[in-house]
């Protein structure tokens, strides 16, 4: 048990680091909170897969093939590079879609970021902690620890990010947080990179 208090610990602290994860859910935050809870749905949707892969062994195999990741990196990259392009060319339109499109939005950045797959891979295994319980079942247990904690930081990073917008009294139809968001799109696509 000691080593799953250290896993949770280490985890939270983890989560909130300033990251692409982090940087995507204040983001999305700055017009509605909901929108920002939303995005926080589709990020650890993501999670749940990468924990999948972790359980099936499909990591080992997606960590030995270096093609991949590479592909990962840049495909992540040009997807953040044009979610900032649509950012520009928004005109603060409401769709009816806007929910599924966020939550979209947080699963793909999830998955086609490479440093969260290599992530899973090198560090869930530091924190096995049973000899009678299947590999594969820590894994589960694990990858739910991580997935509740990350929800509950995204959602409140998510709260707090937009608490600050209406605080500050910053208009979110304002051009200048239009241009900023699509800068954080752009830095987070470079850190993806790095």
């Amino acid at each position: 048990m000691q080593e799953i208090l250290l896993f949770l610990i280490s985890s939270l602290v983890l989560t909130l680091m300033p990251g692409p994860d982090i940087l995507f859910v204040v983001n999305q935050s700055l017009d509605k909170k909901k929108n920002g809870i939303i995005t926080s749905l589709g990020l650890c949707a993501g999670l749940i897969f990468h924990t999948m892969f972790l359980v099936f062994g499909l990591s080992a195999l997606i960590e030995s093939n270096i093609f991949f990741i590479t592909f990962l990196k840049y495909f992540g990259t040009m997807y953040l590079f044009y979610l900032a392009y649509l950012e520009i060319k928004s005109e603060n339109k409401i769709s009816i879609s806007l929910n599924r499109r966020l939550f979209l939005r947080g699963f793909y950045m999830n998955l086609i970021n490479p440093k969260v797959l290599i992530f899973f891979i090198a560090y869930f295994p530091n924190f096995l902690f049973s000899d009678t319980i299947k590999i594969s079942n820590q894994f589960i247990i694990l990858g739910a620890i991580f997935i509740f904690q990350a929800l509950l930081i995204f959602i409140s990073v998510s709260l707090i990010a937009n608490k600050l917008v209406k605080y500050m009294s910053i208009d979110s139809k304002n051009n200048k947080l239009k241009y900023f968001k699509c800068l954080i799109f752009i830095t987070i696509g470079l850190l993806i990179l790095t």
